[in-house]
């Protein structure tokens, strides 16, 4: 079987939400929200000035590991601590189901690219 790659990543993050009741409400605690919102900040204050990373060893300093208090462990934390907790069980059954998962593969698993 081949292999398909995009570099349209939204396409990645958002396949298989066209099954989710676009009106459908969840209620969250505002502390794991602002983690996970603040979080996103961080990534995006880093990333979005290239003179912040010129070199991969700035990049792998932001992010350290789950050791760290870091990009990472901040990551790591908001998606399996935080996020998880936040969508409804028939959800998280969905991504163990892989109703989620695109058949379509990142550009950066292109080991050719």
């Amino acid at each position: 079987m081949s292999k398909e790659y995009t570099e349209n990543l939204e396409e990645i993050t958002t396949y298989g939400f066209e099954g989710i009741d676009p009106n459908e409400k969840v209620e969250i605690n505002l502390n794991d929200l602002m983690y996970v919102f603040s979080t996103l900040q961080e990534y995006q204050r880093f990333f979005h000035q290239p003179l912040h990373y010129k070199s991969l060893k700035d990049v792998e300093r932001f992010l350290g590991s789950i050791n760290d208090k870091a990009g990472f462990k901040l990551l790591h934390n908001s998606i399996h601590e935080k996020m998880r907790r936040m969508l409804p069980e028939y959800i998280d059954e969905k991504y163990g189901e892989g109703d989620f998962d695109c058949p379509k593969l990142p550009f950066y698993y292109n080991e050719n690219r």
